[in-house]
């Protein structure tokens, strides 16, 4: 009995997990971020992928086949550079989460105005109480267990995620091709930045949009058999990612001019304009629809990988095991939760910024701060644990290049994320977000709650295992 239970757990392969990653790195919200910044944007992808995403996704496919324990990313840090460190990370990666939440959540409730009215979209108590419905909506899904979430990741990155990109670069390719107005000029020259119009800020959450690869590294123990299918899963995503990216964004800047994009409802605006140029408007609820379906499917990713590094993290004592206790579908039920609570209470920001695309803003890049600094933990993590002997010796994926490649590769990602890190404190010119008094005082604040509240657990429970 013990062995077919064993058996029905492992029920990811290479395809299901790939998608997983894709549902929880693409982002279609940021492509219309990214088509501000015109024809250009295609040049940041590329950047961020040599400089970043590629760098990453080598990393992870290293760690996760050689690394053989529970908690992904928790687990890498936690054996280069003992508990506390590992349970920091955990955290601010929880934490991370728990603030996107609130951003990809009126993302879903701003595109799901336009199915009733568009101009609702601008109403920040409803769009609060239907980013509430479906927090907690997404919640109750994600207690049924890794099965039923791990379907909904496959047909969301399938139908929701993937489908839409493919939809929106055919549609600017036909627009192009009956010499329709196009709002950016597609030459050789437009692809270089007009780096004095270049808001530093913003490549902080152009690294955010491409990370998330660790995600899938949280699922080791349903996976059929991740030393061979960790690596072809990456390799899938990455391609997946970078094509969907790369076509939303250049679709979307074919039809509105950047400045007129609302960085929420940009997305699905240039839907519209399509389909009503097109005469076919009868298809802005069906992509409507999808799109809010593959969104969802990002947060039930993103919902419960986390939230199973923290569980191991309360399973070593770090927090009380009460939090480490899963349900009859082997999910952590209390931390997902508390996860409901402490999101919506970050929900309420969208009542205090001057609009929601403010808020939108500020969750955004208190996310990625945090998420950076778990990006460089881990790109440290990787040189740190192949000096090890028993790591060198594992029989899983090594970086190509020995430890000359290994240090290209990590040193790459460490400098790009801290040179991002001390950029994301510049806010954003498009996007009005009050006196910067309040937009720095907002960070400042909740970073220091971030990293005060792992440090007090460790200075107040000494024995905590090292």
């Amino acid at each position: 009995m013990a062995n077919t239970n064993a058996s029905e757990k492992k029920i990811l392969g290479s395809f299901t997990l790939a998608m997983i990653a894709v549902v929880a790195i693409v982002d279609l919200r940021s492509s219309a971020l990214m088509a501000t910044y015109g024809l250009s944007a295609v040049f940041f992808y590329l950047l961020t992928a040599l400089l970043f995403f590629i760098p990453y996704a080598f990393v992870c496919a290293e760690l996760s086949t050689n690394v053989h324990e529970a908690g992904g990313m928790y687990a890498w840090i936690r054996k280069a550079f003992g508990g506390n460190l590992g349970f920091i990370s955990i955290w601010l990666e929880w934490i991370n989460n728990i603030i996107a939440f609130p951003a990809s959540l009126s993302f879903v409730a701003v595109t799901l105005t336009f199915l009733l009215n568009p101009s609702l979209a601008k109403q920040k108590p409803l769009i609060l109480i239907m980013t509430l419905c479906a927090l907690w909506g997404i919640t109750l899904f994600t207690l049924r267990g890794v099965k039923a979430s791990s379907r909904m990741n496959l047909w969301g990155g399938l139908l929701g995620t993937i489908l839409p990109g493919i939809v929106i670069a055919v549609l600017g390719g036909v627009w192009l091709l009956m010499k329709k107005p196009a709002q950016v000029v597609f030459t050789w020259s437009n692809l270089l930045p007009e780096w004095q119009h270049l808001n530093p800020g913003f490549y902080a959450t152009m690294i955010l949009g491409l990370g998330g690869m660790q995600i899938i590294a949280f699922h080791t123990p349903n996976a059929i058999n991740p030393r061979h299918d960790y690596p072809r899963a990456i390799l899938l995503a990455i391609l997946i990612v970078l094509f969907v990216c790369v076509c939303s964004t250049l679709g979307i800047m074919t039809v509105i001019p950047h400045n007129e994009l609302n960085l929420i409802s940009g997305f699905i605006e240039s839907f519209s304009r399509f389909f009503t140029e097109f005469n076919m408007q009868w298809a802005t609820p069906l992509i409507i629809f999808l799109v809010v379906f593959g969104m969802l499917s990002t947060f039930n990713a993103w919902f419960l990988g986390p939230a199973r590094g923290l569980a191991v993290a309360a399973h070593n004592d770090f927090i009380p095991k009460f939090f480490g206790r899963v349900n009859r579908h082997d999910v952590p039920a209390n931390i997902l939760v508390l996860q409901a609570v402490v999101c919506s209470f970050f929900s309420m920001i969208f009542l205090y910024m001057p609009d929601i695309s403010a808020g939108f803003w500020v969750l955004l890049n208190l996310s990625s701060q945090s998420a950076l600094l778990v990006y460089i933990l881990i790109f440290a993590s990787a040189i740190k644990l192949h000096h090890h002997a028993a790591h060198r010796a594992s029989s899983g994926y090594k970086i190509p290049g020995g430890k000359l490649g290994l240090w290209l590769v990590s040193g790459t990602g460490i400098l790009t994320c801290t040179v991002a890190l001390m950029l994301s404190v510049v806010p954003p010119p498009l996007v009005h977000t009050g006196s910067l008094w309040r937009y720095e005082g907002i960070l400042l604040i909740s970073n220091v709650i971030f990293f005060g509240v792992p440090i007090v657990i460790i200075l107040f429970k000494p024995s905590l295992k090292k």
